[in-house]
């Protein structure tokens, strides 16, 4: 008798079911705030609508690859988003290398979400997440086995199917990913996530590729519409419980009700989240509207972006001077300018420093 420590090793692979039942009260929900969101957002201008769909993308992938210990500068992402959208974002910087890249491949996803796909298109996604790199094989299935291991590098988490059954299992997955299904297309991107994860066909990459193809299908979800929420900011938060749900279900049955439900959640927090990404891109257009009207300096209108950028809303004369690269003298005196325009406010006083913020 053959041993079974995986899901993918059991007869009726590849099978997935889940209990409707116990996720139809949060689909609706979902449902419901989805609405409800598109609905708010119709009533902002279609820059800010604009504004609000990068912040949502640029957070979804430093977040999606954050989960896989990869880190982004996010102002980079920002720009490689906005230019694969083909929008112009003000104070742009340049953007290379796997931050380019993940933009490009994500964007590509997102607006594949009403058409067919192959095999080559998701190779090329791939690809495209990794522009330069040498150390495997890009845009192509893995040609060795693959172990997913705990952060001790000792207990194994997760075995992936063969080499040589990823061919006809990738076949399988694609055909069912094209089917018209009467399920909802929500749940069909739950699925379509496990699924890919469960056979892990590239050599590197499958947690970010997974999470775009779970894109494109939430964005089906909603007929096209602009995303404004990042599911993977909220999976980065939890992100042991994303592994340790993915581990449990990999070794049960083909039941992935526990899978579909923490992952139905994570879209329900995303959704509410939003009210802060609001908060954000109202912000910075309030920020830039202010600053047009005042005439500001591109020197200018660069500090205030990074001062607004900032962790912390309150600085210093010093951290100004930090940030501009100039004494601190001349930094005090450039304040003082900012202030007498009220778009800087002095807060205050306590501590040794005296400190400001912007008044937007």
């Amino acid at each position: 008798m053959r041993r079974i420590q995986y899901i993918h090793q059991l007869d009726k692979w590849p099978e997935l079911h889940y209990d409707r039942n116990r996720v139809a009260g949060l689909l609706e929900k979902i449902n419901f705030l989805q609405g409800q969101l598109h609905g708010r957002m119709e009533g902002y201008s279609p820059e800010l609508r604009k504004l609000a769909i990068i912040n949502a993308l640029s957070t979804e992938i430093v977040s999606s690859c954050a989960i896989e210990d990869i880190f982004f500068d996010y102002a980079e992402v920002e720009s490689a988003v906005a230019r694969s959208l083909k929008i112009r974002l003000p104070d742009m910087v340049a953007s290379g290398g796997m931050a380019r890249g993940a933009a490009e491949a994500t964007v590509l996803g997102i607006t594949h979400h009403d058409k067919k796909l192959n095999a080559d298109t998701l190779f090329h996604w791939h690809a495209a997440l990794y522009p330069g790199v040498a150390s495997f094989d890009t845009g192509s299935l893995r040609n060795t086995g693959l172990e997913i291991k705990d952060k001790s590098g000792v207990k194994v988490r997760f075995a992936a199917p063969s080499p040589a059954a990823l061919q006809n299992e990738m076949k399988k997955w694609i055909h069912w990913l094209n089917q018209e299904q009467s399920e909802s297309i929500l749940i069909k991107s739950a699925v379509a996530q496990f699924w890919l994860l469960t056979l892990h066909p590239f050599a590197d990459g499958n947690g970010p590729i997974s999470r775009i193809i779970s894109l494109m299908l939430i964005t089906a979800s909603e007929n096209g519409l602009p995303r404004y929420y990042a599911p993977s900011a909220n999976i980065v938060k939890e992100r042991e419980a994303y592994f340790q749900i993915l581990e449990n279900c990999q070794k049960g049955s083909l039941d992935i009700t526990p899978w579909i439900q923490w992952y139905l959640g994570i879209i329900e927090k995303s959704i509410l989240d939003i009210k802060i990404t609001q908060n954000n891109v109202m912000g910075k257009q309030k920020l830039e509207d202010k600053m047009s009207s005042l005439g500001l300096t591109t020197r200018q209108k660069t500090l205030l972006r990074k001062m607004a950028a900032r962790e912390k809303a309150q600085f210093t004369s010093n951290d100004w001077a930090e940030t501009a690269g100039y004494s601190a003298d001349t930094a005090l005196r450039e304040i003082r300018a900012l202030l007498n325009l009220r778009i800087l406010q002095k807060m205050p006083k306590g501590g040794r420093s005296t400190r400001y913020r912007l008044s937007v």
